[in-house]
């Protein structure tokens, strides 16, 4: 592979970090056991892998009374830890890209975030553990989310009235990565160890890692780290790699956690810290002879506290707070930084769950975020320093109204938001200049939801909600190029809040006999927000663009708003055919749709098309296995100077075999063999904003090794 020039110190440095005293914190609450659907059921030790399959699994941040999934009226994505070691994807976008309702941005492969049902950027908040990201992926499409998926116990995607607890920026859904860095209980027997080996062939792609826990008296210690690299990846067709695909990424974290069980208070208080570091290129560079590469690093520190109460009107509290300081670098072949972004977070919040006042049993809140952002070079030039700081009250309620077939559940949210910064005045096309903006919102979003559970592990939900979303610096502050996504971006303050009203269905039923998951759901936005093509180009300026000067490099686009209308359903089931002892095996199937359009007349750009699936599972305690496709369908109901993407079919393949344990508590040992685009077609991601130039990655075998202690 060629040489490639890194650029290991981002010029102009923050030369000292600064210290902060973080708000006090808590972690959610306790995970679950086992996961209810085929492809998540080898979590657990062997012994204990057939009862899990039998439990639905207690999702934390969908409620805040730690509600299993028959008591929730939210549709709610879980991916398990085994799915995720699985899985060839280095970001959260290309993990989640196969669930029904989500796709991915599909950027590079070291940037992409997911997109929920035609949701993507300031809509979808990424979250760890319950804090924020504290990133600038939301800025670009280029920039990544500084979240390996190896980290992760556990991912859940929360759509619905429960975003509510997390900030109206979160209206199309939550993305949360549960890891056990701030630890929430005792290992067995001490210690407990878990280290993986991965291989993919179409990248010659390597990755490593372990994590490991380990107890002293009432504490708990944790450790983890990794490291993963990768070339230039094979497209289909003839033999020739994908120019600037490859990726170098590592991360260590630690943390800990004191336990406390005395009868009256139970729970834990702990804190985290960790570090993360990302190379990664720019495919289809606009220029190949002077390619772009993201160098980007974080550190990252997190509190938490979560504790029950035996007695009084307060059943728990958990208080959980985080500091971010991140920065990145965008890197020509020289080794000259042409842009970087810096951005420094605070988030902090504060649940307080309450016993039964009344009929009513439920949890209020508070949070505070504040964000500064700034960028030098030509990231200067899209976005000056800004600063963002928001403080919310919420609070979710249940009650029931029919012993326990049918709840309803309430939630709502009021915030204080304020956002300065710099915008372009182009009133005079010929000299436009930038001046300061301060704006002011006050979002308030309110939901409601009814669950019915008739028994025999079915439940029904409908839910309605109300939600506001105060304009994000980058809608109202970008003023220029951007090079990576070859792009002139122009905001507008004067963008005032995004309204939704949201209706939704669903049906889940989950069993081992059969399992089945569907919703229905109709979006009206008021003032929605998006990024409008105008069809002109630009060169570096304002004034090199068309019609008034002769742009010829860059696609302008506006921030716009318009109302627009988002609809669609979703559905996944499987169903098992036949047993053989302890084994069983079955079909799965899967369909989403989802269409978005501008009730001025023409369709919201980048929206995913309709997609559907099918295949065939084997699962023992010793021995899972799958084989299916995923068909996405061509794409073209367009927006203007958007251009059609054709159809492909993703064929997989997967096979997991756990070696026996010796004894109990020994090691337990996992290989698995995982084949990916098997049919090596031509796959492009409709949503991306380099699909007419980047193919997505050809047909790939993937191997990964195992150990558990």
């Amino acid at each position: 592979m060629r040489d490639r020039v890194h650029h290991d110190q981002v010029c102009n440095r923050k030369g000292a970090r600064r210290r902060t005293v973080l708000l006090s914190a808590a972690s959610m609450l306790a995970l679950a056991a086992g996961p209810a659907l085929a492809k998540e059921n080898m979590e657990a030790e062997t012994a204990e892998a057939a009862e899990s399959l039998q439990l639905p699994p207690i999702v934390v941040t969908a409620s805040p009374l730690a509600s299993p999934l028959d008591e929730l009226a939210v549709p709610v994505t879980v991916i398990a830890r085994d799915e995720i070691l699985a899985s060839s994807a280095a970001t959260i976008g290309g993990l989640l890209k196969d669930e029904p309702g989500i796709s991915e941005s599909a950027f590079a492969p070291g940037a992409s975030r997911p997109i929920i049902r035609g949701l993507d950027n300031t809509r979808v908040r990424i979250q760890e553990n319950g804090i924020g990201a504290g990133d600038v992926s939301a800025v670009s499409e280029d920039h990544g989310i500084p979240i390996d998926p190896y980290s992760a116990e556990r991912v859940e995607v929360i759509r619905g009235p429960a975003v509510l607890r997390y900030g109206s920026e979160a209206m199309g859904g939550v993305v949360n990565v549960i890891n056990s860095r701030i630890p929430k209980a005792m290992p067995k027997g001490g210690f407990e160890a878990e280290a993986s080996l991965a291989y993919d062939s179409v990248s010659t792609g390597r990755r490593a890692g372990g994590m490991a826990k380990a107890s002293a008296g009432n504490v708990v210690w944790h450790g983890d780290g990794f490291v993963r690299k990768a070339d230039d990846y094979r497209i289909p067709g003839a033999a020739s790699r994908q120019s600037e695909s490859w990726l170098e990424s590592s991360g260590i974290a630690g943390g800990a956690s004191l336990l406390v069980g005395n009868g009256e208070v139970d729970g834990h208080v702990g804190a985290s810290i960790a570090y993360y570091d990302s190379k990664y290129g720019i495919p289809a560079p606009g220029d190949p002879a002077n390619p772009v590469h993201i160098d980007m690093n974080q550190t990252k520190l997190q509190l938490g506290s979560d504790l029950e109460f035996a007695g009084g009107i307060l059943s728990g509290m958990s208080l959980s707070g985080g500091y971010s300081d991140y920065t990145h670098g965008e890197v020509d072949a020289a080794g000259v930084t042409g842009s970087r972004f810096d951005n420094e977070a605070w988030e902090g919040r504060a649940e307080f769950l309450h016993r039964a006042i009344g009929p009513f049993t439920g949890a209020i809140g508070v949070q505070f975020q504040r964000r500064d952002i700034s960028a030098e070079g030509e990231g200067g030039e899209l976005l000056a320093p800004g600063r963002t700081a928001a403080i919310a009250a919420f609070i979710f309620e249940e009650m029931p109204l029919a012993g326990d077939e049918l709840k309803l559940q309430l939630g709502g949210r009021i915030e204080n938001v304020d956002v300065s910064g710099r915008a372009l005045d182009y009133s005079v096309p010929l000299a436009p200049f930038d001046y300061p903006v301060s704006r002011h919102f006050t979002p308030g979003s309110v939901s409601a939801g009814l669950v019915f559970n008739p028994g025999e592990q079915w439940v029904f939900g409908l839910t309605a909600q109300h939600v506001e979303r105060a304009p994000d610096a980058l809608e109202l502050f970008s003023k220029g190029p951007h090079e990576a996504t070859e792009t002139f971006e122009v905001g507008d303050p004067t963008l005032g809040k995004e309204k939704a009203l949201s209706f939704e269905a669903n049906m889940r039923r989950m069993g081992d006999d059969y399992s089945i998951e569907a919703a229905i759901f109709h979006t009206s936005f008021k003032d929605f927000i998006y990024k409008r093509l105008t069809g002109e180009t630009c060169d570096d300026d304002f004034d090199s663009c068309t019609p008034h000067g002769a742009g010829t490099e860059l696609n302008q686009v506006f921030f716009t708003q318009e109302d627009a209308t988002f609809r669609g359903f979703e559905a996944r089931g499987s169903v098992t055919l036949a047993r053989f002892g302890t084994a069983r095996a079955g079909i799965t199937g899967q369909f989403d749709m989802v269409r978005a359009t501008l009730d001025t007349g023409g369709n919201v750009p980048r929206i995913p098309p309709m997609r559907a699936g099918a295949g065939i599972f084997y699962e023992d305690v010793q021995v899972w296995g799958r084989f299916g496709f995923l068909h996405a369908f061509g794409q073209d109901r367009l927006s203007a100077n958007e251009t059609e993407t054709g159809s492909h079919t993703d064929l997989k393949a997967e096979i997991r075999y756990r070696l026996p344990d010796a004894a109990a508590g020994a090691a337990a040992y996992e290989i698995a063999i995982i084949g990916e685009n098997l049919l090596d077609h031509d796959m492009r991601t409709h949503s991306s904003f380099k699909k007419n130039d980047v193919l997505q990655p050809g047909r790939n075998v993937r191997l990964v090794m195992t150990a558990r202690f």
